[in-house]
């Protein structure tokens, strides 16, 4: 108890200093692992009976992660055991306006609530209700029988209308002709591919970026060592034309291709990677002790934007590698997975790390978050099993990976989960200008 009490007082000190927070690239180094000290706190001293610092620790968590799901629920929680309405109702209004969905019914103390302020949980179901409502249409481009694949990945060749998807378990590239549902194998492991985790189509040269790394789900062969690298391969004739190697790299996990210069996303070694070229020597742009779990990545308004699963959406300067945690109005970005820009620069988000899941319309200005707003949440092709997870967007179109179905390909071999798989999912809808 002694170390989990001392890490409790140094992040409330922590907290309490005006540059304070996630948001501050000053801070000391890790955030995150401070952030999952003050949890065990809180459950210890809850366990405990302690709920005055429990309720403390907790806080102090969300400071660092501010919009965390589970711990906003913590709160409502933690504030029913110590029989406070007032706690359990500003948490419901914090879970509300955070954009999170939250069902009312399961309250032991709804009946109290509505006697006691009536019109504030009016108001909050009223909110809550909105955020259980599916947003937006989208319509299905393809569903394909590659159920064992894990597909992760998508890019769009709009010049000849070709589908690329990439799959986590079969180490797989694989190509859809216009109008056909028919996959053919563009690149595999005997390309070098581990895991495929995010494709980008560069244009202007004419090529098709592959991130690829090794999970404990990569299929590796016998004496076949774990690694990652980017791959460049040529649009038209499939050949690879390069592969990047980078000393140091975990896991390369997402790429994005502006005006010819590359991006790519290391969630392994948490860096930030730029080619300027092809065949040019990556170069690291950025690394930041609070970077948590880096996801997606694009390039709009003059920045680089990366999406951090465990603490939000990052502003990275591309000339001085300077990184900033960006707060959003109101709105969670925990759970933030791949990401795209739409034709006027606005970011698309995919989340999939919270309720409801979906697509979320992020409009920045100077540096800043304007606005977070849903474009399609709860979509049934969803599934049970199964999450968005990656985005592209072409000639004002949006395609979606709609149901990645990671909780049926466990770490060991369950053939129940096997025979759970629903075949892959993209789904397809117009994009145009925010208003």
């Amino acid at each position: 108890m002694t170390i989990k009490v001392i890490a409790l007082l140094l992040a409330l000190s922590f907290v309490a200093q005006p540059a304070a927070g996630a948001q501050s690239e000053e801070a000391p180094a890790g955030v995150l692992d401070l952030s999952r000290d003050l949890r065990d706190v809180t459950r210890e001293v809850a366990g405990q009976s302690d709920l005055v610092l429990a309720r403390r620790s907790n806080e102090a968590a969300l400071a660092l992660q501010p919009g965390h799901p589970g711990l906003l629920n913590n709160a409502l929680l933690l504030s029913g055991m110590a029989g406070d309405l007032e706690g359990q109702l500003q948490a419901l209004e914090r879970i509300a306006q955070a954009g999170l969905a939250f069902d009312l019914d399961r309250l032991d103390t709804l009946a109290q609530l509505q006697e006691t302020a009536p019109v504030r949980l009016a108001a909050i179901r009223s909110r809550l209700d909105r955020h259980a409502t599916a947003q937006g249409r989208a319509e299905t481009l393809l569903t394909v029988s590659l159920a064992d694949s894990l597909i992760e990945a998508i890019a769009v060749d709009i010049e000849t209308e070709r589908v690329f998807l990439g799959g986590v378990a079969d180490r797989t590239v694989y190509v859809f002709e216009h109008g056909s549902s028919e996959p053919q194998v563009f690149a595999g492991p005997e390309d070098g591919l581990y895991s495929v985790f995010a494709l980008a189509i560069d244009g202007r040269n004419r090529l098709l970026y592959v991130a690829s790394g090794s999970l404990p789900q990569t299929p590796l062969r016998d004496g076949e060592v774990p690694g990652t690298a980017l791959f460049a391969f040529d649009l038209m004739t499939g050949g690879l034309m390069t592969r990047h190697e980078i000393e140091g790299a975990g896991r390369i996990t997402d790429v994005t291709v502006r005006d010819g210069v590359v991006y790519a996303v290391d969630g392994g070694a948490n860096r930030v990677y730029r080619l300027r070229g092809p065949l040019a020597e990556p170069e690291t742009v950025a690394t930041h002790p609070h970077f948590g779990s880096l996801q997606g990545i694009v390039v709009t308004g003059g920045a680089i934007w990366v999406a951090d699963y465990a603490m939000g959406l990052w502003r990275i300067d591309p000339d001085t590698g300077r990184a900033q945690l960006v707060p959003a109005p109101q709105t969670s970005l925990i759970g933030l997975d791949g990401l795209a820009t739409g034709p006027d620069g606005t970011i698309y988000a995919v989340r999939n790390g919270a309720e409801p899941m979906g697509v979320f319309r992020i409009a920045v200005e100077r540096g800043a978050i304007r606005s977070v707003e849903p474009e399609l949440t709860l979509h049934p092709a969803f599934g049970e099993h199964g999450e968005p997870t990656t985005l592209n967007i072409e000639d004002n179109r949006a395609f979606l990976v709609a149901n990645a179905q990671w909780s049926l390909f466990p770490e060991t071999r369950d053939p129940a989960a096997e025979s759970s798989r629903g075949p892959p999912v993209v789904l397809t809808w117009p994009v145009g200008p925010l208003q």
